[in-house]
């Protein structure tokens, strides 16, 4: 199947040779990582950010991906994340490099809400003049830490967000799978790809892009080795009509990922919701 796989990604392309040759390739959504390290451990976590080595990434490599990316393809949207993006020091020289750059129009920046930005964070934030939402998204037991947080970005007319996760239906998350997650069939992960909200979350990670944020973590959860069509090394782009020939082929949306056969996937056929932010060790609540 793999075999048949691959040949069918060298069709794609070949394909998207000739397309690209004189235009950008159009990425409606791009999801930054600064690190995989989180002040909280989400038992259902998409990213499986719990489950993997905390690790704090170069913010400067990480703006010279970026710049390299854009030279080659058309962002709509931009999203920083981590982990907890406030982990990492150095995420100011991030939020100034997009309050600077002419090719972000519109964002955001995904908080957890507690780490508390310091006077040199708020003046970058202040920078951006409200080009991304700075959205906090609070979990029941720990809602003071995030109005506090929220508070502190109001005061200073900083664009943000409080989103409650309560215990509400539509509020709920769609459990994914952990790492205990068994090997779906290929049929099967066709399906869920096809349907799967996450299958244009192109993810920036340490160097590496792929489409879905799970595709950066699968390989250390679940020892899946990486397939070089899905997994992007962006210092290896050199030639540019080939580069964006391998990006457009890497981010199709007529092939499942390998890493989607370890994960049920945001859509209706997955039938399970569960409440968002439940820690490790926390008791179950799935609801079918």
């Amino acid at each position: 199947m793999n075999l048949i796989k691959n040949l069918k990604y060298g069709q794609i392309f070949l394909e998207n040779l000739f397309q690209y040759r004189k235009k950008k390739v159009p990425l409606s959504f791009l999801e930054v990582w600064v690190g995989q390290t989180c002040t909280l451990k989400c038992r259902d976590c998409c990213h499986l950010i719990p489950y993997v080595k905390p690790k704090l990434f170069s913010v400067d490599a990480l703006i010279e991906d970026c710049k390299k990316l854009f030279e080659l393809c058309e962002v709509d949207f931009f999203s920083i994340l981590g982990g907890e993006p406030f982990t990492n020091p150095d995420l100011y020289k991030l939020i100034d490099f997009v309050a600077e750059s002419d090719n972000i129009i519109d964002g955001k920046l995904i908080t957890n809400g507690t780490i508390m930005p310091d006077k040199k964070m708020i003046c970058s934030l202040k920078k951006l003049n409200n080009k991304l939402d700075v959205r906090i998204d609070v979990y029941p037991g720990r809602e003071n830490r995030g109005i506090q947080f929220y508070d502190i970005l109001s005061r200073e007319g900083i664009r943000c967000t409080l989103l409650r996760h309560n215990v509400f239906e539509e509020m709920r998350w769609k459990k994914l799978g952990g790492p205990e997650q068994k090997l779906i069939p290929c049929d099967t992960a066709v399906e869920i790809h096809k349907e799967c909200a996450l299958n244009a979350c192109h993810t920036l990670a340490n160097g590496e892009l792929t489409v879905c944020p799970r595709g950066i973590t699968s390989e250390m959860v679940f020892g899946i080795e990486k397939n070089l069509w899905e997994h992007i090394d962006v210092k290896c782009l050199k030639n540019p009509v080939w580069a964006k020939a391998k990006i457009a082929t890497a981010v199709s949306r007529k092939m499942y990922k390998d890493y989607c056969r370890y994960c049920m996937g945001i859509a209706a056929m997955n039938p399970y919701s569960i409440q968002p932010g439940i820690q490790i060790g926390s008791p179950e609540e799935i609801i079918r």
